[in-house]
């Protein structure tokens, strides 16, 4: 292990100031919506609290993707029109971008890349849960999926410094990179990532999607399900040419995963032949 390394990226988690943020009003709404009494006014009033998030969710909620011909020119009537569960879905778009569409020097991916990603998967995952029956937990999969690649924007300059050290692990041991990662730089971008959403006091489903989305067996039980949907939904992504950088090429789908979610092969191939259509609308979705 580089100890030095480890100790530079202690400094950054430590420092709070220094981890990416979101607006206060995303968590704050986040656990609005998670409410059984919310109302559907004070939503609409807590967003427009925020004028720059209020351009942009009314400029979503417009958007061919979310409207479906609906024209919505105020907050309160994009909440009522398009349902809770959207609203949630246009929110952390609006919140992640900023965050997420950056280039990544030590992944070697350039600005955008990172970004799409996450809003391929999100889509995907989405349609998984469609298609097992659990729509109850798309808009969770979809925040998951947004955000699941989150620790890589504090830790690719790390990456970048010990990436010969991290694949001669992963090539001669032949483990994840992920864990080479953290064998390498005492983190991997999982660990770093579960930290970041701790701070935005996320609920601990979102947690566990961030932190276990490589290996779903070893999340929580109670998450498992929603973990696996978005670790399936990224390698898919990956495999269909999405966010492939540097660790790209060294993800499987696993076993286990595929059996939580109980995803049959005729579905497996529905998600992935959709693909190409999940690329070409979220061209839309990140603005």
């Amino acid at each position: 292990m580089n100890q030095q390394i480890k100790l530079r990226i202690e400094a950054v988690i430590n420092n709070v100031n220094q981890l990416p943020s979101v607006p206060d009003v995303v968590a704050k709404l986040l656990g609005m919506v998670n409410k059984e009494d919310f109302s559907f006014k004070e939503i609409a009033s807590e967003i427009s609290k925020d004028q720059a998030m209020t351009t942009n969710i009314l400029k979503l909620c417009n958007s061919a993707h979310f409207s479906k011909g609906n024209v919505i020119t105020s907050v309160e009537k994009g909440v009522v029109t398009l349902g809770l569960n959207e609203i949630k879905e246009i929110i952390m778009l609006v919140a992640a971008k900023p965050i997420l569409d950056k280039s990544l020097l030590g992944y070697e991916m350039e600005k955008g890349a990172l970004w799409q990603q996450g809003v391929v998967v999100a889509e995907t995952a989405k349609r998984i849960t469609e298609l097992t029956g659990r729509k109850d937990v798309s808009d969770t999969v979809f925040t998951g999926g947004i955000i699941h690649n989150i620790g890589k924007v504090v830790i690719a300059l790390f990456v970048h410094n010990t990436y010969a050290e991290i694949m001669d692990l992963v090539l001669k041991d032949g483990i994840p990179f992920s864990q080479a990662e953290h064998d390498v730089m005492g983190y991997s971008h999982e660990e770093i990532g579960e930290r970041i959403l701790s701070k935005w006091n996320f609920p601990q489903v979102l947690k566990s999607i961030v932190r276990y989305y490589q290996d779903p067996m070893s999340a929580p039980e109670e998450d498992q399900y929603e973990v696996s949907v978005v670790h399936i939904a990224n390698v898919l992504a990956l495999m269909a040419g999405i966010g492939i950088g540097k660790d790209g090429l060294y993800h499987t789908i696993a076993d286990n995963a595929i059996q939580k979610v109980n995803l049959n092969p005729n579905d497996m191939g529905k998600v992935f032949s959709s693909i190409p259509d999940i690329i070409a609308k979220s061209r839309e979705l990140m603005m």
